[in-house]
């Protein structure tokens, strides 16, 4: 059985994983530390399930957005320790009321980023916030099948590939009871080049990580910067997010992502309100806001049980997906995202850092430049 042909064709979702009868297909790292399955020809039995259950190459079901809000969860301690207005949080402490399980992306050892099984309202703090890095999902689908089978209400929060995959390979369960929520994705890096940056502040402030964030909301809600706590002491910084941003360490099927549209997956699409000051001037603050889509039906009726959480204000969703491109277009692919691999093959990651720093530099120039032409010819 030969599943891919090309890693474009791949999202890493690992349904194929999960769904395989006889445990023929394992998730291995390629060069560049992206997953992908590997299948054991001499345990497959060609029965055709990993292909069948491919979402990204398959197609998934469309929903249109029914409704837009910016939204701001009343709590401000929620909103606080949310990366945007705190929908997710909302969401998840309902589903947790009613002895349901919320599975999301947290920090596991070493700061790598994996999906959590959550069922305690202590625990919900490690999911809220954003992680700009593809999760390993490891046995969750199956987890998911099993509480569902065992009659709970879950909330299952993901890129949109990861949720069009989960839903793919639960097509004969009964999900009543599930609610998706998938994010407004820029792309994944994954948790490789993630642990090489945390290492390499290490060596820089020559001490031991204690705590990292990718946007650390106590420096606002629109700058990006992360944050690296070395032995206690916070260091602000915006290497990763501008590596993040020039989009060289991006998975290579991002660049073809069937999900960057508004036609969703999930019940529920969430992200940050970029370009919130357009349409409500009012809402802009430093503690952030949430462009919340409900998109299916169902999904409109368990909103409507918990809305008195939140601040809301009705969106023009086509308005708002302008400064939130991925809502319609996919990451373009870099001319020269091979230079940051030839560069991470070549050296060791100190010096990738000042080389490709340059490279960043130089592109923050050019960017910076066009916006001044723009704004002399207006």
């Amino acid at each position: 059985m030969e599943l891919i042909t090309n890693k474009k064709q791949c999202c890493g979702c690992t349904a194929c994983y999960s769904i395989c009868p006889k445990n023929a297909i394992k998730m291995e790292y390629d060069e560049e530390g992206f997953l992908y399955p590997s299948i054991n020809s001499e345990l497959c039995i060609d029965c055709g399930m990993c292909k069948s259950v491919c979402a990204f190459q398959n197609g998934y079901e469309k929903h249109p957005v029914i409704k837009g809000y910016a939204l701001k969860h009343k709590n401000m301690d929620i909103r606080m320790t949310s990366r945007s207005g705190g929908a997710f949080a909302g969401l998840a402490y309902h589903i947790l009321s009613l002895g349901g399980v919320v599975y999301g992306a947290v920090y596991g050892d070493n700061y790598s980023v994996k999906h959590f099984r959550c069922t305690d309202e202590k625990d919900l703090s490690k999911i809220q916030g954003v992680k700009y890095i593809q999760s390993e999902m490891n046995d969750i689908f199956s987890d998911v099948k099993s509480d569902l089978k065992s009659g709970k209400y879950v909330l299952f929060s993901g890129t949109t590939c990861q949720v069009a995959g989960l839903l793919a390979f639960l097509k004969n369960t009964d999900t009543a009871k599930l609610y998706t929520a998938d994010l407004i994705c820029h792309g994944v890096p994954n948790n490789m080049i993630w642990q090489e940056f945390l290492h390499w502040n290490e060596r820089k402030y020559n001490g031991k990580l204690t705590d990292a964030k990718f946007r650390d909301k106590c420096y606002g809600w629109k700058p990006h910067f992360e944050s690296v706590t070395i032995d206690g002491k916070k260091h602000r910084t915006k290497r990763f997010c501008l590596m993040f941003y020039e989009n060289d360490i991006l998975r290579p099927s991002c660049y073809e992502c069937k999900y960057a549209s508004l036609d969703r997956a999930g019940d529920f699409t969430l992200g940050d309100f970029w370009g919130i000051k357009k349409q409500y001037k009012d809402m802009f603050d430093k503690t952030g806001c949430s462009l919340f889509l409900i998109n299916t039906k169902r999904g409109e009726e368990l909103f409507d049980k918990i809305n008195d959480n939140f601040i809301l204000k009705d969106a023009d969703v086509v308005k708002a997906s302008f400064p939130n491109p991925n809502l319609r277009f996919a990451t373009p692919l870099p001319k020269r995202r091979d230079y940051f691999w030839e560069l991470y093959r070549t050296y060791d990651f100190d010096k990738v850092m000042k080389i490709y720093n340059r490279k960043i530099f130089k592109s923050r120039v050019k960017k910076n430049l066009k916006k001044i032409k723009r704004i002399i010819i207006k």
